[in-house]
C-alpha cells in the first residue's frame, strides 16, 4: 500500500512535533470497511450493524454516473438489497491518503459476472472524525457491462 501526504518530502515542509499516526487509523478504517462490506454481501447482511457503525449518520454514497444514497438508512438498505441479490469479493490493490480523502484502488468480482476476471474500480472515502462521511465509486461502464455480458470478448 502506498501512503502519500501533502508536502511530504517537500523542501518547504516544516518539521513539527511527532504526534500519533492518524494515517494508520484512516488506513485501518478503509481496510475494515472493505472487509466488512464483503462480509455483509457474502452473509446476507449478518454484520450490517458493524458495517454501518463505520459511517457518519449523514454519510453519502455515490456511484459516479449512477446511484446516489443519502444517510445511513439509505446506504444500509442498499447494502442489504445487494446481499440478497449476489455475493462479491473485493481485493484492495492500493491505498493512498490525501488529507481526509482515502483513495482505494481495487479489483471487484461478484456472482453476476459471466466473464472471467475482475473489474477495476476506484473507491474514494472522505473520512471525518473517524467515520466515513462519503463514498464515491468510479467504474468503467464498458468494463462493467462486459463483465456481465455473455458475449465473448
Amino acid at each position: 500500500m502506498t501512503e502519500q501526504h501533502p508536502g511530504a518530502g517537500s523542501a518547504s515542509a516544516t518539521p513539527s512535533a511527532m504526534g500519533p499516526a492518524a494515517s494508520s487509523e484512516v488506513i485501518q478504517l478503509a481496510v475494515a470497511y472493505n472487509d466488512a462490506l464483503d462480509r455483509c454481501i457474502q452473509t446476507g447482511g449478518a454484520n450490517i450493524d458493524a458495517l454501518m457503525d463505520l459511517f457518519a449518520e449523514d454519510a453519502t454514497w455515490l456511484l459516479v454516473g449512477g446511484e446516489v444514497l443519502r444517510g445511513r438508512d439509505e446506504i444500509r438498505a442498499s447494502y442489504l438489497r445487494r446481499a440478497e441479490q449476489y455475493q462479491q469479493v473485493v481485493e484492495l490493490r492500493g491505498i493512498e491518503l490525501w488529507g481526509d480523502l482515502v483513495l482505494c484502488r481495487l479489483q471487484r468480482r461478484d456472482t453476476t459476472y459471466v466473464q472471467r476476471g475482475f473489474e477495476a474500480q476506484l473507491r474514494i472515502l472522505l473520512v471525518k472524525h473517524g467515520k466515513i462521511k462519503q463514498v464515491v465509486v468510479v467504474i468503467d461502464p464498458e468494463e462493467y457491462a462486459r463483465m456481465r455480458s455473455s458475449a465473448a470478448p
